[in-house]
């Protein structure tokens, strides 16, 4: 056996504890990671329209109405929407998901609704495209060159009624 010291066993025992956690962080990294998939099944993954973490400090629609975060609530302007239904409104942008498209569908492009989200810690707004189908809701962003399909049940949630009321 080796002779050491109380404090040399103390060390040996802390490397020990500290190499099994390293242990178990790489295998628990390679059984759980998405390296497995394959590029099918990462395709017709759900992608949130922003980060889960990222949180929206301003919404630009169309230029025409910014809606701005104020301490813990919103304040649209025009004043068109409050309330609740702002709330809900910007809860649906941090919350929407929808699948990863392989290719770009064909549409219109001049029938598009333009947003611009800024996000808190990130320095370029994001930009995106709008495109409300018969069958889904088509967002293109711009950054990332990426195309969502959501349901088109959506539309209302992010685009409430009371935003174009004037």
């Amino acid at each position: 056996m080796i002779k050491l010291s109380k404090s040399g066993w103390n060390n040996v025992i802390i490397f020990a504890v500290m190499g099994f956690i390293l242990l178990i962080n790489v295998v628990n990294k390679k059984v759980y990671s998405p390296e497995g998939e394959n590029l099918e099944e990462s395709a017709n993954q759900a992608l949130a329209i922003i980060g889960q973490n990222q949180v929206i400090l301003a919404l630009t629609v169309q230029n025409v109405v910014l809606v701005e975060r104020i301490g813990r609530t919103w304040r649209a302007r025009p004043a068109s929407i409050s309330g609740q239904a702002l709330e809900q409104m910007m809860m649906s942008w941090q919350q929407s998901s929808g699948e990863l498209m392989a290719q770009a569908p064909e549409i219109d492009r001049q029938f598009s609704l333009d947003v611009q989200l800024d996000i808190a810690g990130v320095t370029e707004p994001l930009q995106l495209n709008v495109y409300a189908t018969e069958q889904q809701l088509l967002v293109f962003n711009q950054s990332s060159q990426q195309w969502l399909a959501l349901p088109i049940e959506i539309y209302g949630q992010l685009f409430p009624q009371e935003i174009f009321a004037n």
